[in-house]
C-alpha cells in the first residue's frame, strides 16, 4: 500500500513541476514582451494603425537670363481611382474590367482618348500603395467633372483632382537645354533613398537637361498626411497634416530671344544645303548634301556662361507631359530620325578640323618649338605648293595636301592660319616629331591646356569627354579591340592629321566654343554654367549663386596670343580669308569678328561644315561655334549661318519672342493619353 501512495505522490509531484515550468516560461515570455520589448511592440503597433500619404510638391519654374518664364506649372483636372475603395468594393477582375470599361469610353466621348487596357495595367501596378490614388487619365474638362460626379454610383472609387503639370509657354524651344520629366525608375529610387524630398514610386524625376541637372533644386518638399485605420484597413481617423514646399526656381543664362534665333539659324542653314549639290571634283560625287544635322553654341566668354544651345532635330518636351507612348518614343528614337533626342552641343562628337589650327599653334610656341631658340618662330615662312610629302616614307599615305590641293606659297603663322594652309601645320606637325628638344608629347599637351579630351563639367548630364588621340591611346584600343583598331603603332601620319583635327581627334561643339572662349578672354579655362541663381519661391531671395568655376589658367602673352587673334581676324576681313565671302558686307565696325573655318572628313559621309567665331575682336563678349553635319564647307555654311547670328547681335534685331499662350495660366490644358501597352519606362540615359 505505502508503494502505491509513493507512486501517486511522485506523479504529483512530477506534474507540479511541469505545471511550475510552465508558468515560469509563460511568466518569461510575458515580462519580455510586456517590458523587454515594449518600445518595439509599442512602434509596431503604430504602423499598423498609422498611414503615411505624401503629396508631391510643385517644381520650381525655369526663367531665362531676363526672368522669362520658360517652363512653368499649371492646374490641370486628372482622373484617379482610390486604390483604398477599389481594394474594399471590387475584388474582382471582372468588377475592375467593367469599371476600366465605363471609364474608357466616358473618357473617349468627352475627347480624352484612351483604352481600357491602360487603366486597368495602372490599377495593377505594384508601385502604388493600398491608400494611394492611382491616375488613369488627366486634362478632363470641368463639365466631365460634373457629370461623373452626377454618377458616381457608377464609378467607385474615381475622383477628379486639380494637379499641376509642366507647361511651356515658349513651346518646343530650347527643348535640349530644357528637357523633360517622366516617372521615377527603380535605380533612381534608391539612388534617392535617403533624400529630404522623399521620393516615392509614383513620381516623376527630371529625365534631361536643367530638369535632371536641377532636380534637387526644382524638387519640392512633399506633404503628407497620416490616417489612422483599424485592423481591418478601414480609416478611423486622421492625424498630423504637413503642406508641400515648392521647389526653388533656376534662373538660366539662357537668352531665350537669342537661343531661339539660334535654333531658326541653325535650321535654316542645313535646309539650305540640302538643296545643293556637292561638286567633288576628286570623286565626281555630284549629289545634294544630307545636311541631317548640327548644333550650334553661343558663349560669353568672361565666365563662360551659355547663351545659346541648340541641337537638330529638336523634339518637343511636350509630348512628355504625362508620359510619352511607346510609338512617339519610337519615333524619337528610329534611325531615321536621326536622334533627336541627343543633345549635339555636349554629346556629338566631330573631328574639328581646322578649327583647331589656333590650338596647334598654341602648342607649338608654348612647348618652345615656335621660339626665339626653337626650330622656327611665328615669323618663319613655310612654303606651301599645295602638297606635303612625309620625309622617309616608304608606305602608306605619304603625300597629305590643302583641300582641293590649292598653292598659297610662302606662308607664316598669321597667313596660315588666315587662308587655312594644311601644309603650313603639317611641316609644324613634323617638326613635332623630329625635334629633340620638345616632348613627344607636346602636341597633345598644348591642346588638352585648353580642356580638349575631357568633359567642360557644364551642369548637363550625358556630356561626353571627347578623344585627344596619342601613342598611349592608340596601342590601348589596339589591345583591346584588334579587329577594329588594326594599328597600334603611332606615326609621323597621326601626328600630321592631329594637328589639322582630323584622324580620332573628336569635340563637341560646346568644347570648341569653350577653347575659343579661352582663347578669347586672355587664357582662363572656365566650366560652362548654364544656371544663373536659384530663388526661393516665397520671398523671391537668392537661394544659390552660380559663380563662374575657373578650371586653370593659361600662359597667353602678347606674343603668343596675338598672332593668334591676328590670324583669326583675317579670315573674316581679308580677301584670301576662309571666312572673307561669309562675312564680305557685315557691319565689322559694330562688331569685329575673328574666327575659323572648318571642315573634316568622316569615313563614309560627306563633309562636315565648322566654323568657330568671337567678338568684338578687342574685347570679346560673344564665342560662337557652329557644326554642320554632311553639309560640305565650312566656309560655304557654317560661316554664313554664324555671321548671320554675329550681325542680329550687332544690330541689335534679334526679334522679341513672346511666350505662344499669354492666358496660359488660366486656360485649360489637354493632355495626351498614353495608350494602353504603349507605356513607357523611360531609360535614365536617353539614346545618342
Amino acid at each position: 500500500m505505502a508503494s502505491v501512495r509513493d507512486s501517486q505522490a511522485f506523479r504529483l509531484n512530477l506534474v507540479g513541476i511541469v505545471a511550475l515550468s510552465l508558468f515560469v516560461a509563460l511568466f518569461a515570455r510575458l515580462y519580455s514582451l510586456q517590458v523587454l520589448h515594449e518600445e518595439q511592440f509599442q512602434a509596431a503597433a503604430v504602423s499598423n494603425t498609422n498611414r503615411t500619404l505624401s503629396t508631391e510638391a510643385p517644381r520650381g519654374r525655369i526663367l531665362d537670363s531676363e526672368g522669362r518664364i520658360l517652363v512653368d506649372n499649371k492646374s490641370t483636372l486628372v482622373v484617379f481611382v482610390d486604390n483604398f475603395v477599389l481594394a474594399d468594393q471590387l475584388n474582382s477582375r471582372q468588377e475592375r474590367e467593367q469599371l476600366a470599361l465605363r471609364l474608357a469610353t466616358s473618357l473617349s466621348d468627352n475627347g480624352v482618348l484612351t483604352k481600357v487596357s491602360s487603366i486597368l495595367r495602372e490599377l495593377e501596378d505594384a508601385k502604388y500603395g493600398p491608400f494611394d490614388k492611382i491616375p488613369v487619365a488627366s486634362g478632363v474638362t470641368e463639365e466631365f467633372k460634373v457629370w461623373l460626379k452626377e454618377r458616381d454610383f457608377q464609378f467607385p472609387g474615381v475622383e477628379i483632382e486639380t494637379e499641376s503639370i509642366r507647361f511651356y509657354p515658349y513651346g518646343a524651344a530650347a527643348s535640349h537645354v530644357l528637357g523633360y520629366i517622366g516617372p521615377i525608375n527603380q535605380d533612381e529610387l534608391e539612388l534617392r533613398a535617403t533624400s529630404a524630398k522623399a521620393y516615392q514610386p509614383a513620381d516623376e524625376i527630371g529625365k534631361a537637361g536643367v530638369e535632371a541637372a536641377f532636380e534637387e533644386v526644382l524638387r519640392g518638399v512633399p506633404g503628407s498626411q497620416e490616417i489612422i485605420v483599424d485592423a481591418r484597413n478601414q480609416i478611423v481617423g486622421y492625424g498630423d497634416i504637413l503642406s508641400p514646399q515648392p521647389g526653388s526656381d533656376v534662373q538660366l543664362t539662357i537668352d531665350i530671344d537669342l537661343q531661339i534665333e539660334v535654333e531658326e539659324e541653325l535650321k535654316s542653314q542645313l535646309e539650305a544645303r540640302r538643296l545643293v549639290r556637292e561638286d567633288n571634283k576628286l570623286t565626281g560625287d555630284n549629289s545634294f548634301f544630307v545636311a541631317p544635322a548640327g548644333a550650334a553654341v553661343v558663349l560669353n566668354p568672361n565666365g563662360s556662361q551659355i547663351l545659346a544651345m541648340a541641337s537638330y532635330p529638336a523634339y518637343d518636351q511636350r509630348e512628355f507631359i504625362g508620359g510619352i507612348s511607346a510609338a512617339q518614343f519610337d519615333a524619337l528614337t528610329n534611325e531615321d530620325a536621326h536622334a533627336p533626342l541627343s543633345n549635339r552641343a555636349i554629346q556629338g562628337l566631330y573631328a574639328p578640323g581646322s578649327t583647331f589650327k589656333p590650338f596647334t599653334a598654341f602648342a607649338a610656341m608654348n612647348s618652345g618649338l615656335m621660339s626665339d631658340r626653337g626650330a622656327l618662330t611665328q615669323y618663319s615662312e613655310l612654303f606651301d605648293p599645295g602638297f606635303f610629302t612625309l620625309p622617309g616614307c616608304d608606305g602608306g599615305k605619304c603625300e597629305f595636301q590643302n583641300a582641293q590641293r590649292t598653292e598659297y606659297g610662302l606662308v607664316d603663322l598669321r597667313r596660315a592660319l588666315t587662308v587655312s594652309s594644311d601644309v603650313y601645320f603639317y611641316r609644324l606637325a613634323w617638326f613635332f616629331e623630329i625635334s629633340p628638344s620638345v616632348r613627344s608629347t607636346a602636341l597633345q599637351d598644348g591642346v588638352r591646356a585648353f580642356g580638349f579630351g575631357r568633359r567642360t563639367g557644364v551642369p548637363l548630364a550625358y556630356e561626353v569627354a571627347g578623344l585627344v588621340p596619342d601613342e598611349d591611346l592608340k596601342a590601348a584600343r589596339h589591345e583591346d579591340l584588334p579587329e577594329v583598331f588594326t594599328e597600334g603603332n603611332w606615326f609621323a601620319g597621326d601626328t600630321l592629321n592631329t594637328a589639322i583635327g582630323q584622324g580620332d581627334m573628336g569635340v563637341t561643339p560646346l568644347q570648341l566654343a569653350n577653347a575659343y572662349a579661352t582663347l578669347a578672354n586672355g587664357g582662363t579655362l572656365y566650366s560652362p554654367n548654364i544656371a544663373k541663381t536659384a530663388i526661393d519661391p516665397a520671398t523671391r531671395e537668392i537661394e544659390i549663386d552660380y559663380q563662374p568655376r575657373a578650371l586653370g589658367e593659361i600662359y597667353l602673352p602678347p606674343e603668343i596670343r596675338d598672332p593668334l587673334i591676328d590670324g583669326l581676324a583675317g579670315v573674316t576681313t581679308q580677301e584670301d580669308g576662309t571666312g572673307f565671302f561669309a562675312f564680305e558686307t557685315y557691319p565689322h565696325d559694330l562688331l569685329a569678328v575673328a574666327g575659323k573655318t572648318g571642315t573634316s572628313e568622316k569615313f563614309g559621309k560627306q563633309d562636315f561644315a565648322l566654323f568657330a567665331g568671337f567678338g568684338p575682336v578687342e574685347n570679346p563678349e560673344y564665342v560662337i561655334v557652329m557644326v554642320l553635319e554632311e553639309a560640305g564647307f565650312g566656309s560655304e555654311s557654317a560661316a554664313p549661318g554664324v555671321r548671320n547670328i554675329f550681325e542680329a547681335l550687332a544690330t541689335n534685331s534679334i526679334p522679341i519672342s513672346e511666350p505662344l499662350d499669354l492666358d496660359y495660366l488660366n486656360a485649360p490644358v489637354i493632355v495626351g493619353i498614353k495608350a494602353p501597352g504603349d507605356e513607357l519606362a523611360l531609360n535614365e540615359e536617353p539614346p545618342s
